[in-house]
């Protein structure tokens, strides 16, 4: 008898165990199944999401290796997109491809995902050199327009507010965590920009020369002046302009120009020959730097070598 008993209660606590380890697995199930996947069009989107959602939901990108002037997202990236719960791109003046996808799952109803512009609700600057330009019957007026803002602190603060009440207004549950990572962010952008303004402003040397004018934002922001080689879109500059430049170098005794990762810097290298000036490389962020860093800090490690920069210009 005892042994009897010995073997029903052991397989009684087998049983309690295994349905244990069930109900377990089937709250790990529904928790997976309760994941808000989203996906992002390219670097800082992703790196603003991310810092936002933390490990609430996976977040992913689809453009990470290349700078998003002229990016077209592949039949695999669409899929991504179309199978995500949330794509989040910052503008359609930059992600003008984004407007077909919009258009695709609205009118033809492709997909479920929901489509969040990030930068709906900043007000865009016009390209510096265009704020009087009347617009011609039948262009795109988004094209006067800046899209850098991300180069800009207080900008990045702003967009993630506005990602946060978009993820906020989706996911109900999460609506407050989001928003105070959002405020976390917009408190450390404010630090950042108070501890450079004045180290800037004192600084003599205040004019800088970009592969292209990606920042305008960054440069208005802490009382600069940048000129581009190439446009914004970083298209190769005509010889006029090449002469322009080289005019401006020499005029002004610009002694560095800053190149990018990514573009090819014949432009600037040429250029440099001809003034004697020096290349250095000041990254847009627009790709992936495959660190473990967040926007505002590999935005400070830009401001910190532009500051480094001009101060030795400064010196001179």
């Amino acid at each position: 008898m005892k042994y009897h008993q010995l073997t029903k209660k052991y397989c009684l606590v087998l049983c309690l165990m295994a349905s244990f380890l069930l109900t377990i697995s089937s709250i790990q199930l529904v928790q997976a199944e309760e994941e808000t996947k989203i996906v992002t069009s390219f670097y800082p989107m992703y790196a603003l999401t991310k810092e936002i959602v933390g490990d609430k939901h996976p977040v992913f990108m689809i453009n990470s290796a290349n700078g998003i002037h002229g990016f077209e997202p592949s039949a695999n990236d669409v899929m991504a997109i179309y199978d995500a719960d949330i794509f989040i791109y910052h503008s359609d003046i930059l992600e003008s491809w984004a407007q077909k996808i919009k258009h695709n799952v609205e009118k033809q109803k492709q997909s479920d995902v929901i489509i969040i512009e990030a930068s709906n609700g900043l007000d865009m600057e016009k390209v510096p050199g265009l704020e009087n330009l009347e617009l011609m019957e039948g262009k795109d007026g988004s094209t006067l327009y800046d899209p850098h803002t991300w180069l800009d602190p207080i900008e990045i603060g702003e967009e993630a507010k506005l990602i946060a009440q978009a993820l906020g207004e989706v996911d109900r549950d999460n609506e407050d965590f989001y928003q105070q990572r959002a405020e976390s962010i917009v408190a450390q952008a404010k630090v950042l920009t108070d501890k450079y303004t004045p180290l800037f402003k004192k600084n003599k040397q205040k004019t800088f020369v970009t592969q292209h004018t990606a920042f305008s934002y960054l440069a208005t922001r802490f009382g600069l002046t940048q000129l581009g080689i190439a446009g914004v879109s970083g298209q190769e500059p005509s010889v006029k302009q090449l002469q322009e430049v080289k005019k401006f170098v020499e005029k002004y005794q610009v002694k560095t120009i800053f190149t990018e990762p990514n573009i090819s810097d014949k432009a600037s290298q040429l250029i440099a020959q001809e003034t004697g000036a020096r290349v250095e490389v000041l990254d847009p962020l627009e790709a992936d730097p495959h660190n473990d860093l967040s926007l505002l800090a590999n935005l400070e490690n830009n401001l910190q070598k532009l500051l480094n920069v001009l101060q030795e210009e400064g010196e001179k």
